[in-house]
């Protein structure tokens, strides 16, 4: 069982639904090309991919991952690293850093991800 911890676990995200735009998900792909593989950003691109190709709205979490990744994106794009450009795309939206990915891609990839993730989602 997972559920939000509270009210402002996904703050100006929360309760809303958005569509995924092709180009919009071409720059988060490119933004994350030029990491390492993280096998969690791959399955998190994967349920954006889905959403497109189905025209299904997005929420939570992969709302959360959507619009930081293009927030973080943004800000690199103007010479901030990312140890900079990730908080600030993460306060941008006032969302808790653990909202970025889903709990399914936790559950998958639980190695990648602390005792604080299962926490703020309530995986048990």
């Amino acid at each position: 069982m997972c559920v939000n911890p509270d009210q402002n676990f996904l703050g100006t995200l929360t309760d809303k639904e958005y569509d995924v735009e092709r180009e919009n998900l071409e720059i988060i792909k490119k933004h994350i090309s030029k990491f390492n593989d993280f096998l969690p950003n791959q399955k998190m691109i994967e349920r954006l991919q889905q959403a497109l190709d189905s025209g299904q709205k997005i929420s939570g979490a992969d709302a959360s991952f959507y619009f930081h990744e293009l927030k973080e994106a943004e800000l690199m794009e103007q010479g901030y690293d990312w140890y900079i450009s990730h908080p600030m795309a993460v306060a941008h939206y006032g969302v808790s850093p653990y909202s970025l990915y889903h709990p399914e891609v936790i559950r998958a990839y639980p190695e990648e991800f602390n005792r604080n993730w299962m926490k703020a989602w309530r995986i048990e």
